[in-house]
């Protein structure tokens, strides 16, 4: 195991924000996890476990412990039922998502491809329920190996795992400190593609014309090819594929999760925007009678229009979920978050939840 010192993390980060890492190391390897743990508690450090860095905003005095990046990069196709069509493949938590979603679109396995275009890595989907366009990714898990820094090894079935709109036991949950470094999924070879996002279904629709005479793609690997294509077409066009010449993708994609109100929360939200004359926006039902609303929507009305720029910090110009970097620091991006969510609360009474994990 290699241990570096006084490490930049802005590097290892979509944000491209904060300081340094007192300590870092690269693990590939259950048995070099262990080892990674072991040495930090041997020194009394704090640890701090990353991926692909999409969801982690670094603070500018940086991380005072050590840094675990997870590089774990294997596939493998454990099972495939030719009758029922359903595969099982195992995928290591450093895999980079999109990656694995391409290897199980180029195989002609459904269920993740609208999953497409999302950044970090495989083993930190499940940790906050990784969702887009109609698709969560809890949805394909059968279950999970993670490590606890006592050095357990241990399997989780779904059930036992929590999940829920971008959140998991392991994210905030009584699961939160073990690490997961691999993750089982289950997959179809043969059942028929759905698309349940609005969004995507018209775009899909308008894509038919273009296929065969019958208004079909020739195989399953097209279709779902092209399904994959029009979701990175989306998805860029907000500027939520990481691109290095598109400026807006300097962010840690979606900054706040969409609130989900109770009936009560629900009602005062409504009363509100009567007294103040607002259109209401659309509302997605949710189970046990709550409602989803839009943090977009929230953010605009709150004064925060798409483009607004502060101090090198500002709300992309594609998307108001996302706040990006234009040449500020982490301070900045916390002061505009803060403020954000201090409008947000103090016009609609309702609290805007940070999605990304602030380190330091």
């Amino acid at each position: 195991m290699l241990i570096e010192e006084n490490i930049l993390l802005s590097g290892f980060t979509t944000m491209q924000l904060g300081g340094s890492a007192k300590y870092f190391t690269r693990i590939s390897s259950r048995e070099v996890l262990l080892e990674a743990l072991e040495f930090a508690k041997s020194k009394s450090f704090p640890y701090f476990i990353l991926g692909g860095g999409s969801n982690t905003i670094v603070s500018d005095s940086g991380f005072s412990g050590l840094v675990i990046k997870i590089e774990s990069s294997k596939i493998e196709i454990l099972s495939e039922d030719s009758d029922s069509g359903l595969v099982t493949i195992s995928a290591e938590a450093g895999v980079a998502w999109d990656e694995f979603v391409k290897f199980s679109i180029a195989q002609g396995f459904s269920g993740i491809e609208c999953l497409s275009g999302i950044p970090g890595t495989v083993g930190a989907t499940p940790i906050q329920n990784v969702g887009a366009y109609g698709q969560e990714v809890s949805e394909t898990i059968l279950s999970l190996v993670a490590v606890h820094p006592n050095g357990e090894t241990k399997t989780f079935f779904k059930e036992e795992c929590g999940f829920s709109y971008r959140n998991s036991k392991f994210k905030s949950g009584d699961l939160k400190d073990w690490i997961v470094i691999s993750v089982l999924f289950q997959f179809s070879a043969k059942n028929p593609i759905q698309i349940k996002y609005p969004e995507l279904q018209k775009a899909w629709e308008s894509k038919l014309s273009l296929f065969s005479p019958s208004g079909q793609p020739k195989d399953r690997v097209h279709e779902l090819q092209e399904l994959r294509e029009i979701v990175l077409s989306l998805r860029r066009k907000k500027s939520m594929v990481i691109d290095p010449i598109d400026p807006d993708s300097i962010s840690a994609g979606s900054f706040f999760t969409n609130p989900i109100l109770n009936s009560s929360q629900l009602q005062n939200f409504l009363e509100r925007l009567q007294r103040m004359n607002l259109n209401f926006p659309s509302l997605f039902l949710e189970p046990i009678g709550r409602t989803k609303i839009s943090a977009a929507w929230l953010i605009e009305n709150a004064g925060f229009q798409k483009g607004y720029t502060v101090e090198g910090i500002g709300i992309s110009k594609a998307h108001s979920l996302a706040l990006v970097n234009r040449g500020g620091n982490t301070n900045q991006l916390l002061s505009l978050m803060n403020r954000i969510v201090s409008e947000v609360e103090s016009k609609f009474g309702i609290h805007l939840e940070r999605e990304p994990v602030l380190l330091g």
